[in-house]
């Protein structure tokens, strides 16, 4: 899967975030405040996006309606797996004590993450212990 920039990533988390196929004013409204583009560079990015599969455009009426092709959770973990390869080797736990040795993970984060796959192991037909 193609990875995305900066910006595109952040026009495609406001159009996940309207829950529904949207306007490219109700996903303008959606964008952080730091993003102050003019009209015409959010349909640019909007461009950029359908030509990469991302985004499929619909006429409705005077408007375009923008819909997402690629879930959330597909893109998220995609981009997530590319980062730790990148960054980290694909070593998790390399990663993991970056955020936890410079304090961007909490003691409370890590307790809770243990549970989480402690949880996820139990569900895993991998986890055998008969």
């Amino acid at each position: 899967m193609e990875m995305l920039s900066h910006s595109e990533e952040q026009v495609m988390a406001a159009l996940w975030a309207c829950g529904k196929p949207a306007t490219r004013r109700e996903i303008a409204a959606r964008l952080p405040s730091s993003c102050s583009w003019a009209d015409s560079t959010l349909l640019n990015f909007l461009l950029r996006l359908e030509n990469k599969g991302f985004v499929r455009p619909e006429k409705q009426g005077n408007k375009n309606i923008y819909t997402p092709l690629v879930r959330r959770v597909t893109y998220c973990g995609a981009a997530s797996a590319a980062h730790l390869q990148r960054l980290y080797g694909g070593d998790l736990r390399a990663m993991l004590g970056a955020l936890a040795d410079t304090g961007r993970v909490s003691f409370t984060d890590m307790e809770r993450l243990a549970r989480y796959l402690d949880s996820r192991a139990v569900e895993s037909p991998e986890y055998d212990y008969d």
